[in-house]
């Protein structure tokens, strides 16, 4: 067996800078060190002296309310003698000056290729703060663990402002999750709130990379790495919340995640609610040695990274020796060769390495990263059966359920006992067609892909509600690096560039397997059968006839109407140049139009063929229902005071009840409150002042 190594592999150090080098990371680090410096807020030299003794600092200063303070969550293990004990990590910052937020702000956006007063530039405002904060030295913030059970004096922190300590904590069941809160004076702002799991020695634990393993953030290209940080909504890879959740249930319920990032710590609100809303909770595990380094954050995603990866799992190892481990990756950074010099330390620890192939983003770079020869090189003296390259995240549902630990004993339990069979066995043995469907299965068993425009909810909005729904299997290039490229290919007659599929006029377009259609109504004719959105072709051959037609009209008088109220004469024309007519459009839709189509489904929903419930057709969801949601919702933004006099006359009291009983759909509500819902802007449906009127 190969010996551990002592230092990042010459391979690995020469990906890293061969990276940097095409990708000129250094000109745009350059570009950006005079706003992206953090500076430490200066107290009374006594106590600026004594913050660079740390935690052996003598006199702490307390919390003020005018401070910044994070805690982070962590995992409770088994320390000396058997005793519960956990590291616990706080920062403390004061409030960003206004002149270095805008100063970063213009900076940011103008890397990104951003006008002055875009709408993006509020976000970048929201995310750069973090960055740009002052640092306080040699604080010390008191905790109240587990609601007041005990009270933890963290810090003091050092010239980083950043604490961690190691708390003895009281005894708990193991797999519970202990709330604790910062107890800092009135007015103190931050992440006050954390929550510590206990995790027993034995059993199995996960520990994954953040960065193009399940977030997208193109660590290969600098202005995607501030695009996806500072622009656009976290999204996450494809298949991978579904995986991690299919992971944490087969896994016994005390199994604890660790997220471990080459990001700074300034990300970590970020990254927290990213987590909080597609993966299991778990602690997450980010770099303070560039906290203070001009920019911490290209260099910390692209520099050390096998260095740095490899010293906090050695510090997961000495929490949770026992236990056993399964490490996820991506082929962008050094996750191969970082898992493959730890299976060589610590033998017979790590039980499974998952390696996601990174092929859809940044591909400069990436080719070389992908070649066989680098994984080989990187798991050398590690068997075969132990790590797996895969580009679709269902691919490791069937590497867990073939890998010995699915059933091992030790996993769900001692042999032969109820807990190992029938709680957790069936998790165990199930089949890909078993695991709980976020789709159905059709005769094109491959993903569908929805080509639209990005940042406008448009009609391809339609497609994506019948698409969540279902729980389909889909990727949306609204939310893929890249994807402009493909809406273009289409519109401009590029594609598709075969002799089946006709050139396609305008998106929403889908593609599924060697399909290509387009025109919303079709779309989702063609998704009604194959997602169960239509009534059974058995029992009511003619029903996903009776279903379109009710989309058609929806679409007609709640879609195409309201965007002509906006573009009257002509679509080419900008809205000021036909602002008048506008107006008059607008007044006449509110008076007359709107009415007479809610009026309609009111009908509709109070017709015997509407069935029992809140449902248009057959008493059951179609994918009507979900056109109807999405044309009202879209209503109610622009023009909220019509739609809120017509909702309060209650004449069309099931029709604002069907879009209630839509929203409230676990999964459509899942997906309304997720970044993948796109905000209104200048699509079919807008806000002008002079339309909010009650008519």
């Amino acid at each position: 067996m190969a010996p551990p190594s002592k230092k990042p592999s010459a391979d690995a150090a020469s990906l890293e800078d061969k990276t940097r080098s095409e990708r000129g990371f250094a000109s745009v680090e350059a570009a950006l060190a005079s706003v992206f410096a953090l500076k430490r807020v200066k107290g009374s030299k006594m106590s600026n002296i004594l913050s660079y003794l740390g935690a052996r600092n003598p006199l702490p200063v307390p919390i003020t309310g005018n401070d910044i303070v994070w805690l982070l969550d962590n995992v409770a293990f088994r320390g000396p003698g058997g005793a519960w004990q956990a590291e616990f990590v706080a920062a403390a910052f004061a409030g960003p000056p206004s002149g270095r937020i805008v100063d970063a702000v213009s900076d940011i956006a103008e890397k990104l290729g951003f006008s002055k007063g875009d709408s993006e530039e509020e976000t970048i405002e929201k995310r750069v703060g973090p960055f740009v904060m002052g640092i306080l030295p040699g604080r010390q913030v008191k905790v109240r663990f587990d609601d007041g059970a005990a009270e933890l004096k963290l810090g003091p922190g050092g010239r980083n402002g950043i604490s961690s300590d190691i708390k003895v904590l009281t005894d708990a069941p193991p797999g519970l999750a202990v709330d604790s809160t910062a107890e800092v004076p009135s007015g103190t702002t931050g992440l006050l709130d954390m929550k510590t799991v206990y995790a027993e020695p034995d059993g199995w634990a996960v520990i994954s990379d953040i960065d193009d393993t399940i977030k997208i953030t193109q660590t290969n290209d600098p202005l995607g790495i501030l695009r996806s940080t500072f622009v656009s909504e976290p999204t996450p890879v494809t298949g991978m919340p579904e995986l991690y959740a299919y992971i944490k249930d087969i896994l016994n319920s005390g199994a604890p995640f660790f997220y471990l990032s080459a990001s700074p710590y300034n990300l970590y609100p970020f990254l927290r609610d990213f987590r909080e809303t597609y993966y299991p909770h778990g602690q997450l595990i980010l770099r303070d040695a560039s906290w203070m380094t001009i920019p911490g954050l290209l260099s910390n995603l692209t520099l050390g990274t096998q260095e740095y990866k490899v010293d906090r799992i050695k510090k997961v190892h000495r929490w949770l020796p026992q236990r056993k481990l399964i490490c996820i990756g991506d082929s962008t950074q050094t996750d191969p060769e970082s898992y493959g010099e730890i299976y060589r330390t610590f033998p017979g620890w790590v039980k499974l390495v998952l390696i996601r192939k990174v092929k859809d983003i940044a591909s400069v770079g990436t080719a070389e990263k992908n070649e066989p020869k680098r994984f080989e090189a990187a798991f050398k003296g590690v068997p075969r059966e132990a790590w797996h390259v895969f580009e679709n995240p269902s691919e490791c549902i069937k590497l867990v359920q073939k890998a010995p630990l699915v059933f091992s004993s030790t996993l769900f339990g001692s042999p032969g006992s109820v807990s190992s069979c029938a709680s957790q066995g069936s998790a165990a043995q199930m089949t890909m067609e078993e695991i709980p469907a976020k789709r159905q299965r059709s005769a094109k068993d491959v993903p569908f892909n929805l080509i639209y425009w990005p940042r406008l909810p448009g009609r391809g909005e339609h497609v994506r509600l019948a698409l969540e729904e279902a729980g389909a299997d889909y990727t949306d290039t609204a939310h893929t690096e890249g994807g402009i490229s493909e809406v273009l290919a289409h519109v401009q007659g590029k594609a598709p560039d075969d002799s089946i599929n006709p050139p396609i006029f305008a998106p929403p377009i889908l593609k599924h397997g060697d399909l290509v259609i387009s025109q919303t109504p079709n779309i989702l004719l063609y998704l009604g059968r194959h997602l169960g959105l239509v009534p059974s072709e058995d029992d009511d051959p003619d029903g996903m006839y009776r279903v379109n037609a009710l989309a058609l009209t929806a679409l007609d008088g709640l879609s195409n109407e309201p965007h002509d109220c906006h573009h009257p004469i002509a679509s080419e024309l900008y809205y000021e140049d036909q602002k008048d007519e506008g107006k008059r459009k607008a007044e006449h839709y509110i008076k007359t139009r709107l009415p007479k189509f809610l009026s309609h489904f009111e009908r509709v929903l109070t017709s015997k063929a509407s069935g029992d419930g809140p449902w248009l057709y057959g008493g059951e969801l179609t994918y009507a229902d979900l056109v109807l949601f999405q044309c009202l919702d879209g209503v109610k933004f622009m023009f909220p005071k019509a739609m809120a006099k017509l909702e309060r006359e209650e004449k069309h009291y099931k029709v604002f009840a069907l879009y209630e009983a839509v929203k409230a759909r676990p999964k459509i509500k899942a997906y309304l409150e997720s970044p993948h819902r796109q905000k209104y802007s200048n699509g079919i449906y807008r806000y002008y002042e002079e339309f909010d009127i009650e008519g």
